[in-house]
């Protein structure tokens, strides 16, 4: 099982909703919790292409907490390098420059 963050504060998105809207901010949560579930993908997986989507949006705050949860989970650099480069590829020349990122977060 994933280890997750408790703290709802650890995104910066997710900090200004909880500013915002503590309604939204409940709402979120559980979906995140409910999507994030083990079912036909492992927690593992999703953490995966989790990672990788943040990569393909570009959000370097989600970046960096997503990578740092990867590594906390015994994700192996390996494994985030693989995604992120796909991520990175789907995206073009510009993904990989977001790719590189978890290389920072890593040291």
């Amino acid at each position: 099982m994933i280890e997750r963050e408790t703290n709802v504060n650890y995104i910066v998105p997710v900090r200004f909703l909880a500013a915002a809207n503590k309604d939204a901010l409940h709402s979120f949560t559980g979906l995140h919790s409910a999507i994030m579930s083990e079912g036909a993908l492992s927690s593992k997986e999703k953490l995966l292409i989790t990672l990788a989507c943040t990569v393909a949006v570009k959000c370097e705050s989600c970046i960096e907490k997503h990578t740092e949860e990867a590594l906390k989970n015994g994700i192996t650099m390996e494994e985030i390098l693989e995604a992120t480069s796909v991520a990175g590829l789907t995206c073009g020349g510009s993904g990989f420059a977001f790719a590189s990122a978890v290389l920072e977060v890593a040291k």
